[in-house]
This record gives C-alpha cells, sequence and structure tokens, in this order.
C-alpha cells in the first residue's frame, strides 16, 4: 500500500503541477494523456511485489514506468529470482564461494590479456550494480527515452477514450506484446544480471587512460577496429572459463556473462517481499 501511495501522490503531485502551467489545448491533451498513463501503471502494476512498485515509483517519467513495467510483466515467475541483490547481499557476495571465484577468474583473464598485449590492463567493476544505480541510468538513458515515448503512443492509440482497456489483464497483455521498433540498451530497474554479479564489463586501459569503454557509440571505433573484441575474446577464453560472451542480442563486445559453478547462499537471489 506504501508503494501504491507513492506512484498515487507523484500522479497527483504531475497533475497539480500541470494546472497551473497549461497554455493551451494541446498542453491540456498533454496533460490528460500523462494522467491516463499514471492510471494504467497503477493498474497493471497490482499485485506486483512491494520492491517492484518502489522501483516504479522511482522512475521519473510515466512512459519510462511503462517501459519497465512491461519489463517486468514479460519476467513473469523469474521475476523474483532475477532481482537485483540488497546492500547486504552485495556486501557479502565478495566472501561466498562464488565470490571468491568470480575474482579470481577476472584475475586470471587480466592477467592473460596483460601477458598477450604488453602496456595493457583490464578495468573490471567486481561489484554487482546497485539498483539505485540502475534506477538512475534509466532516467537518463536516450534508448529509453526513444523507447519508452513509442510504448507510450502505442498504448495510447490503442486504448484511446473511447477504447479504455476492459481491464488488468488486457492492458497487461497490450504491454507485454509491444515490440519496440529501436533497441534499448539497457535491462529495466532490478533485472541487470549486473545486479546478481552474473555479468562483467571489461573496459581496456593504458597507463590509466580507458582506450576501450562500454559506450555503445565507440564499439566500432574502439573494440572491433582497433581489435579489441577479440583479443578480449581470446584472454577469456584461456582462463575464464565461466564467463559466457561477449554479449550478442544487443552487442557489447566488452559484456560477459557470468554462470557460476558453485552454490551461493549468502547471496541467493531475495524473496518476492524483500
Amino acid at each position: 500500500m506504501r508503494a501504491l501511495n507513492a506512484l498515487g501522490l507523484l500522479t497527483i503531485g504531475t497533475g497539480f503541477f500541470l494546472s497551473g502551467t497549461l497554455a493551451s489545448p494541446h498542453a491540456a491533451a498533454a496533460a490528460s494523456n500523462e494522467s491516463t498513463q499514471e492510471a494504467w501503471v497503477v493498474q497493471a502494476s497490482a499485485r506486483l511485489p512491494t520492491r517492484v512498485i518502489d522501483t516504479l515509483s522511482q522512475i521519473a517519467a510515466v512512459d519510462r514506468r511503462l517501459l519497465a513495467l512491461r519489463a517486468y510483466l514479460k519476467a513473469g515467475d523469474g521475476l523474483s529470482e532475477r532481482w537485483s541483490w540488497t546492500q547486504d547481499q552485495q556486501s557479502a557476495y565478495a566472501s561466498t564461494p562464488e565470490g571468491k571465484l568470480a575474482s579470481k577468474e577476472i584475475d586470471a583473464v587480466a592477467a592473460a590479456f596483460t601477458a598477450a598485449n604488453p602496456g595493457f590492463t583490464l578495468r573490471v567493476n567486481r561489484r554487482s550494480r546497485s539498483l539505485e544505480a540502475q534506477i538512475i541510468s534509466w532516467n537518463e538513458n536516450a534508448s529509453v527515452g526513444t523507447a519508452a515515448a513509442a510504448c507510450a503512443s502505442a498504448l495510447d492509440q490503442r486504448f484511446g477514450a473511447a477504447h479504455a482497456p476492459r481491464g488488468a489483464i488486457e492492458l497487461r497483455n497490450a504491454l507485454i506484446d509491444w515490440q519496440p521498433n529501436s533497441a534499448v540498451t539497457l535491462a529495466a530497474p532490478g533485472l541487470s544480471a549486473h545486479g546478481q554479479a552474473r555479468a562483467f564489463d571489461f573496459q581496456v586501459e593504458r597507463g590509466g587512460e580507458l582506450v576501450a569503454g562500454t559506450d555503445a557509440a565507440s564499439t566500432r571505433t574502439q573494440w572491433e577496429a582497433a581489435g579489441w573484441t577479440q583479443k578480449l575474446h581470446t584472454a577469456v577464453s584461456i582462463a575464464g572459463k565461466h564467463f559466457v560472451g561477449p554479449l550478442q542480442s544487443l552487442y557489447e563486445p566488452w559484456h560477459y556473462a557470468y554462470a557460476p559453478a558453485v552454490p551461493q547462499p549468502a547471496a541467493a537471489p531475495p524473496s518476492a517481499s524483500g
């Protein structure tokens, strides 16, 4: 209830702000659409875990909330299992058998890479990516904004004033069935594999200066043309037997999934009420 109230207050606050600044019928229509979309978020998110509702309330724009909600609905029964670790779980990870193995394997990959490429080193963030960091990125990412606007527009066209969804099920199905025309470079907050240390990003450095980073716009120039994609893959193949990659579905030559081979009870996926 607390989380649902947060969404409700956000809706009221948005409406109050707009009511004082409307200057045209176009602005009035935009405010009406946004209010309707807020109602859709509340309706379609009913019965999702509290922590998911809390996360939605921290996403700044309603269309970005709808896009994130689509991902949560598509996750289905696997939502809780995939959800990002808490701070306590993140802190515990390094001392678990899995965390120690991951660190050892990252060291081995880095050593193999430097041996094959003298003067160059790998930078790797070994900590899982916090939910807070994922929310900030989701609120700012341009590809998310483009897809979110398209998602909201598609729902507006399908469920206009004369064709409101008959219920939450129809609305949820519409969200799940909608397909973006452009790639989204982030997982919805809470669903990133980085949130459970199930993925690591490698970056190439020379003398402390970044040579190949994680900017999607630099994939061709910094990774493909310079040959770092293959050089990293070679090092991973030699020394990182539990790494799989690089990511292909949204091509990221620096991103490798981590498939642990040992139990990890201390940092196990949290329960739905966490």
